[in-house]
């Protein structure tokens, strides 16, 4: 005979509710990504008070205590108490917080929604004011210098047309290495792209970006070690690669070229600018960036309004008359 188990009782310590928290994400269908930061996010919460000696049950969680929280959270350093990364003076920033804050009030959201808690202590909590940082663009300088470094290696014939893409299409490093040969459309120009929410989307690629794709399919790309394995780009070791080795491909390419700052999200930042300034709307660029709003369009809006200003103070026409006061 089934013993009943009353769920609040059994789940009422803080580490059994994150533990059933990550459970209902993945039942929900949320992305690895957003599962693993949720966690991260709540096990640093619970690991706080752990080393505080403080109680975690939910009858002592209130608002005071997620404020000293976030306090706490803003004056640590990066890196703090990490096995292999030795700390930084540079604290965590005000972003970074700001997404702790958020977790914390999805979570006890969450709790009262599923039955599990009669109060959210999270309610009223607030998050750290962020400033927003002006997105930066590569200069057809840099990008010249990032293309001149590749050779004619199979390896390199790789990273030159992920670059190509990345920079061509505004993609992110996610969408690309999970990119099937089934979602490349070549004749008609296009790829077929699984975005976040897992959402479909189609993304123009232009011809040089193509020739690139077509050069590295024919020419240069491994036969998989497993036939089942589908993904475009694929490792020295025929694997679909990583994300990491992404990031390792470009802290490489950034040494090689001189491009200090480059970095993949870079790319995207740059492709959605051009975009704009050489002609294309916001509600193209938010279809192609798979963006669900249009807020963070509006960034790219405001860049590119700048450069053309700056264009214009460069070619304005009566300006080069050097006409005489």
């Amino acid at each position: 005979m089934a013993t009943h188990v009353n769920t609040k009782e059994k789940a009422h310590k803080l580490f059994e509710l994150i533990e059933y928290y990550e459970i209902c994400n993945r039942a929900e269908g949320k992305s690895p990504k957003t599962i693993s930061w949720y966690s991260a996010n709540l096990k640093s919460f619970r690991n706080y008070l752990k080393n505080r000696h403080l109680s975690d049950s939910l009858d002592n969680i209130d608002i005071k205590l997620l404020r000293e929280y976030v306090l706490y959270l803003l004056k640590k350093t990066r890196y703090e108490n990490h096995p292999y990364t030795p700390a930084q003076t540079e604290l965590l920033s005000a972003a970074t917080v700001h997404g702790h804050v958020r977790t914390l009030r999805a979570f006890f959201s969450w709790l009262v929604v599923e039955g599990l808690a009669e109060n959210n202590p999270a309610k009223d909590l607030k998050p750290p004011r962020v400033t927003r940082k002006v997105v930066s663009t590569l200069s057809d300088e840099e990008i010249r210098a990032i293309l001149n470094v590749f050779s004619i290696s199979p390896s390199d014939a790789r990273n030159q047309t992920l670059f190509m893409i990345l920079l061509d299409t505004g993609l992110r490093i996610g969408e690309l290495i999970n990119l099937k040969m089934e979602d490349v459309h070549m004749d008609e120009g296009y790829l077929k792209v699984l975005g976040k929410g897992k959402k479909e989307r189609i993304v123009p690629i232009g011809n040089n970006a193509q020739k690139a794709l077509q050069r590295y399919l024919f020419r240069f790309r491994p036969k998989p070690t497993n036939p089942v394995t589908e993904n475009v780009f694929l490792s020295v070791s025929s694997k679909a690669l990583t994300e990491n080795s992404m990031k390792l491909m470009f802290t490489r390419l950034s040494k090689r070229s001189g491009v200090c700052r480059l970095h993949a999200h870079l790319c995207r930042h740059t492709f959605a600018t051009r975009f704009l300034i050489n002609g294309g709307d916001v509600f193209s660029l938010q279809q192609i960036l798979g963006h669900s709003t249009l807020e963070m369009v509006r960034h790219y809006v405001n860049l590119a309004s700048s450069h053309i200003a700056i264009q214009h103070q460069k070619y304005s026409p009566l300006d080069r008359l050097n006409l005489r006061k």
